[in-house]
């Protein structure tokens, strides 16, 4: 079996470096054109690999591309909830300064207890990575499939796959509209492929946000962050 693990391209969540997990957020203007390529890209590779099965999680960032991809090579997209990324509960949509400031508590502990501490409202990472085994399984042998999905995903997949420790996942880099092949039979994953278009090239001068505009959203995000805990801390 071959898998083609694909990662979204950039949001608006991206760039304002949020937690958005379940969280939908728009492609930027530069990641309207990164899908464009990518999907080319895809269309290309399908051609060559001739995709078995396509996979979407159903967050909209991931979808899209599944779609574009479907519609173009008249082959059908199969959504799984388990290919959405990792849940992070009341974490979701806030920067990692933004969480200090409404739920230290909950940050400190998830930090002490990486791995196996459930977020309020969301998961554990073991739990996470449990998801991504399940899915692994029901998978059939000798097809070619290609999964759209999240960071998160990647690497749940990636560490299942190579028979890792859960924690190697940071060794990936999962770049933002990144392709990434295993050949993966009987148990045995061997990484084959790790590939990123040349976006930087081919979209020049499309930045989505100015880092001055990027900065002023932040301090925003953060005032109203410390007005939250501040309420907090009254009741």
């Amino acid at each position: 079996m071959k898998l083609v693990l694909v990662r979204h391209v950039e949001t608006y969540g991206n760039v304002e470096h949020r937690l958005n997990g379940h969280t939908e957020s728009d492609y930027t203007p530069r990641g309207e054109a990164m899908k464009e390529l990518l999907v080319a890209e895809l269309i290309a590779l399908d051609e060559k690999l001739s995709f078995d099965k396509i996979f979407a999680s159903p967050t909209s960032r991931a979808f899209k591309i599944a779609q574009a991809v479907g519609n173009s090579t008249g082959k059908e997209i199969q959504v799984d909830h388990r290919l959405r990324e990792f849940n992070f509960g009341i974490f979701e949509g806030k920067t990692r300064d933004e969480c200090i400031d409404i739920f230290a508590t909950e940050w400190d502990q998830w930090m002490a207890n990486y791995k196996d501490y459930a977020v309020p409202e969301g998961q554990s990472q073991r739990e996470y990575h449990d998801l991504c085994a399940e899915f692994l399984a029901e998978l059939n042998e000798g097809e070619t499939v290609l999964m759209v999905a999240h960071g998160g995903t990647i690497h749940g997949m990636l560490t299942n796959m190579l028979n890792l420790p859960l924690d190697c996942k940071w060794h990936f880099d999962i770049k933002l509209g990144s392709i990434t092949i295993i050949d993966f039979n009987h148990g045995f994953g061997m990484l084959s492929h790790m590939t990123t278009p040349p976006y930087d090239e081919l979209i020049p001068d499309q930045t989505t946000l100015t880092d001055a505009k990027k900065s002023a959203m932040r301090a925003a995000a953060r005032e109203e962050a410390q007005a939250k805990a501040a309420n907090k801390k009254k009741k």
